[in-house]
């Protein structure tokens, strides 16, 4: 169990802490506890290229290394232009299969009522959760011990823009209050998170918009290793990474983007995924403790961001708000979400996930987050 890792990490780290704090050299060692470690390798391919008549040709990648995960991503400057066009969607395909699939969707506001699944007693008497346009229930195919999807309103084809941050926030209110309720029910479910797949090509099987709220016993696997590297930061520096991490990214303002009254919005330095930015909260809060004002401000980024990638003509994308365990008071994990970029729905079809990232868990991104970020600060004034 994860609590038990975190007790044994915490012995192991607190007797260190403690006789590196009982040395004379602590001051120093506390010196590099406050500075993140931003490391990059300048990797090198060469090969003859045949458009050039054979000419050696040598090509640069940097690899950068995550501060805290220690994660890898080879950033390939300048490849953007190279694969720029998968990132656009045919709306002329997309409305096709929009048209088709409106008359069975079980989402639209004419059947949702009569073929969607209902929550359990325990979860709410009413059966599903409804917040504004919101609506919230069973996933008719659960993929976790809990999984609510909620329906984005009654739009069937919503363009990524026009969600807007009103619709945003009450589908990430409908989606907290089933996972506090899945909890309250049952406590095992005690890791949760809310997730949004839009389009096909981002792992949506049904057009209409909608988000997924999942929670389960143990974390999912990179909610995990976010908790419990944030632990372990936390043991062996008496800090916070998360706070750290925004105060380091406002002084450096490379890849700051704006700062709200609860969240710092940032892209990251070694990105995982296409044009990922973060949203992090300022304060350690559990999932209890985000409140209408919080999610408001969230959804309202959220809202930027979609515009800036429908700007750039990217219309799939991935989102994924990562909570701390539910009712457990922590002060080294900061809520988050993740949003990131896919390729579009378009002929002939090409997927962004290959074997380098489904099988080696290695990354690859073509632009650099320092790049983006000065052009996602324009949609945050």
């Amino acid at each position: 169990m994860l609590s038990s890792v975190y007790e044994r990490s915490w012995r192991t780290s607190h007797e260190k802490l403690k006789a590196i704090r009982c040395g004379t050299q602590f001051q120093e060692l506390e010196g590099l506890f406050l500075s993140l470690s931003l490391r990059k390798e300048i990797r090198k391919a060469c090969l003859l290229n045949p458009t050039r008549n054979f000419e050696t040709e040598e090509q640069v990648l940097e690899r950068r290394f995550d501060p805290l995960t220690g994660l890898s991503t080879f950033v390939a400057k300048g490849r953007l232009q190279y694969i720029e066009r998968y990132f656009s969607t045919d709306r002329r395909l997309l409305e096709k299969l929009a048209e088709a699939s409106r008359p069975n969707c079980p989402f639209c506001p004419e059947r949702v009522e009569h073929v969607t699944p209902k929550f359990p007693k325990d979860i709410t008497k009413e059966g599903r959760i409804k917040i504004g346009k919101c609506i919230a229930f069973p996933s008719l195919h659960a993929h976790s011990d809990f999984n609510a999807v909620i329906v984005l309103g009654p739009t069937h084809l919503a363009y990524p823009r026009e969600l807007g941050a009103e619709t945003l926030a009450e589908g990430l209110t409908a989606g907290l209050e089933a996972l506090k309720a899945a909890y309250k029910a049952n406590p095992e479910l005690a890791y949760g998170t809310i997730i949004m797949n839009y389009l096909p090509p981002a792992g949506s099987s049904i057009i209409h918009p909608h988000m997924q709220a999942l929670a389960s016993n143990v974390p999912f696997n990179h909610q995990r290793l976010l908790l419990v590297k944030s632990y372990q930061y936390y043991v062996q520096t008496s800090r916070n990474y998360w706070a750290q991490l925004i105060e380091h990214e406002k002084k450096s303002q490379e890849r700051f983007v704006c700062e709200g009254n609860y969240l710092a919005w940032i892209t990251p330095f070694a990105p995982l995924r296409f044009f990922e930015v973060w949203g992090v909260f300022k304060e350690p809060l559990k999932p209890t403790e985000l409140e209408s004002k919080h999610l408001a401000e969230l959804a309202d980024g959220l809202s930027r961001i979609l515009a800036y990638y429908e700007d750039r003509d990217i219309l799939c994308v991935n989102i994924a708000l990562i909570l701390p365990r539910f009712e457990t008071p922590q002060v080294y994990f900061n809520p988050q979400v993740r949003v990131c970029a896919r390729f579009g729905l378009a002929q002939p079809f090409l997927s962004d996930f290959w074997a380098m990232a489904t099988l080696l868990h290695e990354s690859e991104v073509v632009e650099l987050p320092e790049d983006y970020a000065a052009e996602l600060r324009r949609y945050f004034r």
